[in-house]
């Protein structure tokens, strides 16, 4: 028995140790849209392998927020993985209006590389291949780990959406990949590769894409287990051309033609099947964490998003695709465990940003909510200023949250000072905010801060808007995001693998803390703008 003993610490010891070498791969899970309340909405129905794997056996950072407007894609990602804010990083938005170009520009474009496709009818086009990190103004946690390793370490970026790829993969990326909806292949860019690797042109021929667009969407579980989803009201939700309801099931194949035919499998929880079939032949082919130093895959699951915005937060067909995504998780666990091994690897899992419910929604419930046109507001505005100081087009461009200004005669500061104080009236506006005007301005200390996180020169509009709670960009159905409140802000943060205790913190964090808090779990610089702060609470048990 005291064999038995002695032998047993020393196996004890051996685990620990391993525990405390760095883990031979990092993965950054994104799910696109997440609130943090799906974690728990609908639990009842997920398995024990996938998200309730990674609350009880990993550490859960519940009260995780963004910091600055607007919440989205873009902006979001680039946050995460560089551990810093619009501010810095130059990622506004997904789009924004170019005053040099005097027209909108997209966060991921360069004009200076081209589509990298499998299919070389494909190559010709450049809509979805002139893309690159190269609007991002600083580092990631990805390009610090490639720099530390002397470029030894594996990164690799893969989402539905290229930015979702990209921002991750940083600049110093050994490839990021993205789906093509003109003919269902992932693709690259000439700024990573001049033609895809061998095990990705072969993964395209098989036309995964087909087999699961061939398919009808039905519920995964019985309908009668999915209570915590609201019923189907065809005014709340999108209905697909060729059918007269929004109700679950959907005959893809039937669908298919009429609504955008590959387009449609980002719209549906198989786009997320996709992301995971080829996240699992990343790792295989690739053999990532296999070397002698840690590798990084980043993945970012987009269709949770395109859902979200068709049908609402609350239908059925969104809490299918957690039910689904639980899988998928559970699936991507199970091969990291086999082909990585248990306690190598580290893996976190958020989102870029969350959503809120549709004012439609709202006013059946006697919330607070409406909603707004930025069209409306444009017109209202230009007819206003023209009044003020004559008649021209004034304003260039206006958002769900900014408002850019052309060059006129007339000083730009007057345009700008009349400007916020006619939106100041506007039906639902809370608050405007003149960042050029800083000197001016009298924001409370919150405030103040959430401009500041937010404003970048050469990218930001001249006036800020800030509108009510359960207010909303006008829309026909589903859901959108962009604002300050906790239903865009709040997004569940969990960690999980080597070096990660089990637990959870109630603490209030933000999502730039995720960079410096694997900064300090690789012991590897932190991105050159990054928050200073990682999360303690991480680190306890190795005092």
């Amino acid at each position: 028995m005291r064999i038995l003993f002695i032998l047993y610490l020393f196996i004890l010891n051996v685990l620990s140790a391993q525990q405390k070498e760095k883990p031979k791969l990092v993965v950054g899970i994104v799910i696109d849209q997440m609130r943090s309340e799906y974690l728990y909405r609908f639990q009842d129905n997920y398995s024990e392998a996938g998200f309730k794997r990674l609350l009880k056996s990993g550490f859960n950072v519940k009260n995780t927020h963004y910091n600055y407007i607007p919440t989205a894609t873009g902006p979001g990602h680039a946050s995460i993985y560089t551990g810093t804010t619009p501010e810095s990083h130059g990622i506004i938005n997904n789009d924004w209006y170019d005053r040099k170009l005097k027209k909108m520009t997209y966060c991921a474009v360069d004009t200076t590389v081209a589509i990298v496709d499998s299919d070389k009818k494909q190559a010709l086009s450049t809509s979805i291949g002139n893309r690159s990190p190269k609007n991002l103004k600083t580092t990631t946690i990805t390009d610090e780990l490639k720099l530390f390793s002397n470029g030894r370490s594996k990164v690799i970026g893969i989402s539905l959406k290229d930015r979702g790829a990209i921002f991750p993969a940083g600049h110093m990326a050994d490839a990021a990949y993205w789906y093509n909806s003109n003919n269902g292949n992932f693709v690259s860019s000439t700024y990573y590769m001049k033609q895809l690797p061998k095990w990705l042109t072969t993964f395209n021929k098989t036309h995964k894409s087909d087999s699961l667009l061939n398919s009808t969407w039905n519920t995964f579980l019985p309908i009668d287990k999915y209570t915590n989803s609201g019923a189907d009201i065809a005014a709340f939700e999108k209905v697909y051309e060729g059918r007269e309801i929004s109700t679950l099931p959907y005959n893809l194949k039937k669908l298919r033609k009429d609504n955008g035919n590959y387009k449609l499998l980002t719209e549906v929880p198989y786009g997320n099947t996709l992301v995971t079939q080829l996240a699992v032949e990343a790792i295989k082919k690739e053999k990532l964490g296999q070397g002698k130093e840690t590798d990084f895959l980043t993945i970012s699951y987009s269709a949770t998003d395109y859902v979200g915005h068709h049908f609402g937060i609350r239908s059925k067909e969104l809490e299918d695709t957690y039910i689904r995504m639980d899988r998928e998780i559970a699936i991507l666990l199970k091969t990291l465990d086999k082909e990585v091994g248990k306690g190598n690897y580290t893996l976190f899992l958020t989102a870029d940003h969350g959503s809120s419910d549709n004012p439609y929604f709202l006013e059946q419930f006697k919330l607070p909510g409406n909603f707004y046109s930025p069209i409306k507001i444009k017109k209202a505005l230009n007819t206003y200023l023209s009044n003020e100081f004559g008649d021209t087009d004034y304003v260039a461009f206006i958002d769900k949250t900014q408002v850019y200004f052309n060059d006129t005669k007339t000083q730009k500061e007057l345009v700008i000072k009349k400007a916020a104080t006619f939106l100041k009236n506007i039906a639902g506006v809370k608050a405007v905010f003149t960042p050029n005007l800083a000197k001016r301005n009298s924001y409370k200390n919150k405030m103040q801060n959430l401009i500041n996180n937010s404003f970048y020169l050469e990218n930001s509009g001249d006036v800020l808007m800030h509108f009510h709670s359960g207010w909303m960009v006008e829309r026909p159905y589903g859901t959108t995001h962009g604002t300050i409140y906790t239903s865009d802000t709040h997004v569940p943060l969990l960690w999980y693998g080597n070096s990660i205790p089990k637990g959870e913190t109630i603490k209030k964090h933000e999502i730039t803390q995720i960079a410096p808090t694997l900064s300090m779990l690789l012991n590897i610089p932190l991105p050159n703008s990054s928050n200073r702060n990682p999360i303690e609470e991480l680190f306890e048990e190795k005092k």
